[in-house]
């Protein structure tokens, strides 16, 4: 890159702006200008005086904690959001969730950071920043266009909003995937790393136990990066109309058993699956492809949000012209101000924490809900439990 990106370092170690430093300018595929701040006041004052491209930030400075430096640069009112990195000394979880909620992109340990790690987060924090302000530039020149359009033309104007709405929306998705992709990358790929590096520096001095165990964290980070494209992929299917309904016979019981066979291997001995059937459930025309969409789903949402265990149900049941089936577990449960954009694409609960996910999965399952021309509802309690049932025609029309 030709490029040369300024990034401020506050931190009042400077041991470890040198470290830092030393790492950010030995990156090969970025140049960089470093300023440096002991304190919060003196970084604050740099934000003022230089534009800067990004800040690695220190929660523990000398005047003011990390989280009140977020609080001050908001007030400073600068034309463009500063992105920045906070940094933790001990890996404590909570303390990264309150600086995301206020207003920094991403976040690293002190402890053991590696240089490619720390420079694959400045590089993809900057570019999703640049991009993020990229599309902003783009919305307000597209309201500005939509404006004249509207004072100027009559039934020419409506043609246009229509293709600009979609426009809008096309982009308002492609700025997500980026944005979320950069942000949720980041963890699987640094476990990765991390486990990669000490297999090879160290591997002669692990026994071999310790070496399967960073095989198997490098195997389930890349397995749970696979998941995230195929995600991806399946939403832009559904969000831009390519997906295609092929209908046809086939039995329900089977097919509903085999998948809870498979996610039996994602449970803990903490949680209890069981499958319960009522009604008649013969006669259902669908598309398998969907269906499997919908119901996998839902049951690793019902596993993955109830962390603690507890009993996950799936109960079919069916009549004469539905099928009718709940997936109900005992997990985190969801706020009830949450609820109203759960279907939406990239929504997740605010109670989440730290449990990974890129907020597609009810989209998907919505989308292909309709697609069968049936219906979905959700019942949740914070703390309790969620229980979502899906009604589909036995015959779509």
């Amino acid at each position: 890159m030709s490029d040369i990106w300024t990034l401020l370092i506050a931190d009042d170690c400077a041991e470890d702006r040198e470290v830092y430093r030393e790492y950010l300018l030995s990156d090969p595929h970025q140049s960089y200008q470093i300023l440096e701040a002991a304190s919060a006041e003196v970084g604050l004052a740099l934000c003022q005086k230089k534009r800067c491209d990004a800040i690695l930030l220190d929660f523990c400075l000398p005047d003011m904690s990390g989280l009140e430096f977020l609080d001050e640069l908001k007030q400073q009112q600068l034309k463009l959001p500063l992105p920045v990195i906070m940094l933790t000394g001990q890996g404590d979880e909570r303390v990264a969730v309150q600086a995301i909620k206020r207003g920094a992109l991403d976040y690293l340990v002190k402890q053991h950071l590696q240089p490619d790690v720390l420079q694959l987060t400045v590089r993809n924090v900057i570019q999703q920043s640049q991009e993020q302000n990229r599309f902003a530039k783009t919305q307000e020149r597209q309201q500005l266009t939509t404006t004249a359009i509207a004072i100027h033309q009559d039934l020419q104007v409506t043609q246009a909003l229509v293709a600009l709405e979609k426009e809008k929306q096309l982009n308002v998705l492609k700025s997500q995937l980026i944005a979320t992709i950069s942000h949720e990358y980041r963890t699987p790929l640094t476990a990765i790393l991390g486990a990669a590096s000490t297999l090879k520096q160290h591997s002669d001095k692990l026994s071999q136990a310790r070496q399967q165990r960073f095989l198997q964290i490098i195997e389930d980070k890349a397995r749970q990066m696979a998941q995230m494209v195929d995600d991806l992929l399946v939403i832009e299917t559904l969000e831009f109309g390519k997906a295609e309904f092929r209908s046809v016979p086939f039995e329900l019981l089977r097919f509903f058993s085999d998948i809870i066979e498979e996610q039996r291997q994602f449970i803990s001995d903490d949680h209890e699956l069981t499958f319960k059937i009522t009604g008649n459930t013969k006669g259902f025309w669908g598309d398998r492809k969907l269906l499997r969409q919908i119901t996998i789903n839902l049951l690793s949402n019902a596993i993955k949000y109830s962390p603690d265990g507890g009993h996950i149900e799936v109960h079919l049941m069916g009549n004469d012209s539905h099928i009718i089936f709940d997936v109900k577990d005992e997990g985190i449960g969801i706020p009830v101000e949450d609820r109203e954009c759960l279907f939406q694409s990239f929504s997740r609960g605010s109670n989440v924490g730290i449990i990974p996910g890129l907020g597609l999965g009810l989209a998907i399952v919505k989308a292909c809900v309709e697609l069968h021309s049936g219906e979905i509802t959700l019942e949740s309690q914070a703390d309790i439990g969620t229980k979502v049932t899906v009604s589909l025609p036995k015959r779509s029309v």
